[in-house]
């Protein structure tokens, strides 16, 4: 290190030396944690609300699995039609 280069950090590091500290707004602070927590109570009481009726989530994976399986099937038959010398 070249002694211009040291003098320029010693005079860089005594002017971050004079910046003071940036104390946050407190009436600031306190309405943004009303709002987090407002929003997280919000997603809260959003997720725990049941999504629907109880039938369709019990029945409504059932009936997306057939459907799949009637979808694979005729993939498959249609395949081994095409390939069928």
């Amino acid at each position: 290190m070249t002694e211009n280069m040291a003098r320029h950090d010693d005079e860089g590091l005594a002017a971050l030396a004079l910046l003071g500290a940036h104390e946050p707004d407190r009436a600031r602070d306190a309405r943004v944690r009303a709002r987090c927590r407002s929003a997280m109570e919000k997603r809260r009481r959003r997720e725990s609300a049941p999504a629907g009726p109880a039938w369709s989530r019990r029945f409504e994976p059932a009936i997306v699995g057939t459907l799949c399986a009637v979808y694979l099937f005729e993939v498959l038959s249609r395949a081994i039609a095409l390939y069928r010398f």
